[in-house]
């Protein structure tokens, strides 16, 4: 949707003053951010550029409460919704207020905790998550540096966050897609292999049908079909050799989820193959 006639500009305008004025005593008069994390959604879909400066506050809000008697930092679902903010009204420092969120545990800002949060876990994975989409999202290749630190040294970090920052990497068409994702293929999480096989085939790199078909071999259940998926869409003939060469594989799982790609497939190559091996 799109600001149109007048009165749409009044009640932005009214809308802005009125997160302004939540974030003045957020803890007293938005508990649980709630509506500014609404506000904060509604000016980035309606491309509200004048909400810039306010979204910055938004996406640095940290509120500590108590949630069933257990501190909690209610204001990351704020952050992560200010990150998707700020990409969609392409604002000329969205990576830099974005990038620092990909690193937001709750435990690792400039301000020590109280002694009695330590330990606490204040922060979701879900901040990480939409920071990653909303780094994809600004189309800018400075956001590149935060996504290949994340990807390279990503600790403990949840599958989802990973997984995001993947795609935000192939979305924004970096040269590096294949040197970040490529050591993920090995991960001992099958599901995150499975995904980085998916996202390196929309690279199309004439490496990825060779590393993927790797990656199979240590692959099974619906982390096996999707790689197999990922190796089928890449359909030209360079590709389609690997692919062929799964109908020899010992495994009678992966000789099925072969047949079950090409089963989808309108490749006229693949139904001459499909029927040869029927």
């Amino acid at each position: 949707e799109q600001l149109g006639n007048e009165a749409d500009w009044g009640a932005m305008s009214e809308m802005l003053k009125r997160f302004l004025w939540l974030s003045g005593e957020g803890l007293k008069r938005d508990p649980g951010c709630h509506i500014r994390a609404h506000l904060a959604f509604a000016f980035g879909r309606l491309e509200y550029h004048a909400a810039s400066d306010a979204i910055k506050i938004g996406i640095r809000t940290i509120q500590i409460e108590a949630v069933g008697g257990v501190p909690f930092d209610t204001g990351a679902h704020l952050r992560a919704n200010c990150a998707l903010a700020l990409a969609q009204l392409n604002d000329r420092d969205a990576v830099f207020e974005i990038a620092p969120l990909l690193f937001d545990d709750g435990s690792n800002g400039v301000t020590p905790l109280p002694a009695k949060l330590q330990g606490v876990s204040l922060v979701r994975a879900s901040t990480r998550i939409k920071a990653a989409e909303a780094l994809g999202r600004t189309g800018n290749q400075a956001a590149l540096v935060a996504l290949a630190i994340k990807l390279r040294f990503p600790g403990e970090e949840e599958a989802q966050v990973l997984q995001e920052c993947m795609q935000a990497t192939v979305d924004l068409g970096s040269e590096h897609s294949l040197s970040l994702l490529a050591p993920y293929l090995t991960h001992f999480d099958p599901g995150i292999a499975a995904y980085a096989c998916l996202m390196l085939a929309r690279t199309r790199k004439p490496e990825v049908p060779e590393l993927i078909l790797r990656c199979i071999e240590r692959l099974d259940g619906d982390s096996l079909q999707a790689a197999i998926l990922a190796l089928a869409s890449l359909n030209d003939e360079a590709s389609r050799k690997f692919l062929y060469r799964l109908a020899e594989d010992p495994r009678k799982e992966v000789r099925q989820s072969l047949l079950e790609a090409l089963r989808e497939s309108e490749i006229p190559g693949d139904i001459a193959f499909l029927k040869s091996l029927i």
